[in-house]
């Protein structure tokens, strides 16, 4: 009898080792954990749900914001006659802001023995990254003399209105495919984990607009050198750099 009570409780604790054996080794089954994400970096402070579609890959979706980032500058003023001109700048100010839907897909070649993984996807928001706007006393007084200027950002001109302001921005693609890589598991094997990403955004060339206009006027020969281009002048690649915290709530 003893030794069928042996035999029972033993038959009990290796049913008990191979269950949680196979349990072990599909831990990220299809959908079958769920992770959740707070990071900040380069697109801002970030929040993401993650599910597991296979051992090796692993998918998000998320939401990053950016507040507003004031780049106060000065801009050169051309006149649009070339029978009067103005010897001057206008203090712009421009409002870099974003806000950005992700989807993702981690890959983890090595997901036995590494958390390195490599990332595609896409971000998506709107397409106005820069806001410029400016106002100057003198320029509004002298458009209405009937002399009218523009201030140049980059290869463009942006008017200044009857009123002596100036609004418009520099705008990229609304969708922006992504590549990434890092070390980290979406869903950690644990309850919390840490997670290093490095990528880019591809959005495109940038692109200079006005508030109410259409095609804007296009310098020639000329090199601007003010804060808001240099800045354009690597925005076709935003890069990203992202530490983020996890946890595993399934």
């Amino acid at each position: 009898m003893n030794f069928l009570k042996s035999m029972a409780i033993g038959l009990m604790l290796l049913t008990g080792t191979v269950s949680a054996s196979a349990q072990d080794e599909n831990i990220y089954g299809m959908a079958n954990r769920v992770g959740v994400g707070v990071g900040v970096g380069t697109e801002g402070i970030g929040f993401d749900v993650a599910v597991p579609l296979t051992k090796y890959v692993q998918a998000r979706v998320g939401l990053n914001f950016i507040p507003n980032i004031n780049i106060n500058t000065s801009a050169n003023v051309a006149s649009e006659n070339e029978y009067y001109s103005y010897n001057g700048e206008m203090d712009v100010t421009g409002k870099f802001s974003r806000t950005t839907f992700d989807v993702k897909f981690d890959c983890y070649p090595f997901a036995n023995a590494s958390s390195f993984f490599v990332t595609a996807g896409f971000s998506m928001g709107g397409n106005k990254l820069i806001k410029i706007s400016g106002h100057s006393d003198e320029l509004e007084d002298l458009y209405a003399q009937g002399k009218q200027y523009n201030i140049e950002i980059g290869d463009y001109q942006i008017p200044v209105d009857e009123n002596g302001n100036v609004n418009g921005g520099v705008k990229v693609n609304s969708f922006r495919p992504y590549l990434g890589l890092g070390f980290g598991r979406l869903i950690p094997k644990n309850r919390f984990g840490v997670r290093f990403e490095l990528g880019a955004q591809f959005q495109g060339k940038p692109v200079v607009y006005a508030d109410g206009v259409g095609d804007l006027q296009k310098m020639l020969d000329q090199d601007a050198q003010d804060d808001i281009s240099k800045f354009m002048d690597w925005l076709q690649v935003y890069p990203v750099l992202k530490l983020s915290i996890r946890g595993r709530i399934l």
